[in-house]
């Protein structure tokens, strides 16, 4: 399944070898209310597509991006928390420095959100949603599943220059 992928054109993303995550108690870690399963789901998948890519996971302070993630809710403050924690403009994707084929990126609730950060401007560079179609009965195993298909999805539109 394809699914929409905005990015700036201006970010070499040849360059990038070394990956990392915010830690607790960064604007980022506090703009959403996940609890830590979910947290841990999200990210461990997002370490093994990318691992398995070549990127190297890394230090903060000695990283080339950082990823970041979100759960899209009904909560229209948390998503622009989110967007305001990682400098993401919606309003800003037609500018000429993103990428110009975005029309079908938006944003919907039950979708999983990955971004990744330039840690030199502390901004999105690169963003992509997926359905997670969560059921009420889905067990940690069906949850897991659909979070590693998600992230893989996302993640092999990674632009490769």
């Amino acid at each position: 399944m394809q699914n929409p992928v905005t990015y700036h054109t201006s970010f070499d993303f040849s360059l990038v070898k070394k990956y990392s995550f915010y830690s607790s108690g960064s604007p980022f870690f506090d703009s959403q209310n996940l609890n830590h399963s979910q947290r841990n789901r999200i990210e461990i998948a997002i370490e093994k597509n990318l691992n398995k890519q070549g990127f190297v996971y890394s230090n903060i302070d000695n990283t080339d991006i950082i990823v970041t993630y979100h759960l899209v809710k009904n909560n229209p403050d948390e998503y622009q928390a989110y967007n305001k924690a990682i400098l993401f403009c919606p309003h800003c994707l037609k500018a000429n420095t993103w990428q110009q084929d975005n029309n079908q990126w938006h944003a919907y609730p039950g979708g999983l959100i990955v971004d990744l950060i330039d840690p030199k401007k502390h901004r999105s560079v690169w963003r992509s949603i997926y359905p997670l179609k969560y059921n009420a009965k889905d067990n940690s195993n069906e949850l897991n599943e659909k979070i590693i298909t998600a992230v893989d999805n996302m993640l092999q539109q990674y632009p490769k220059k």
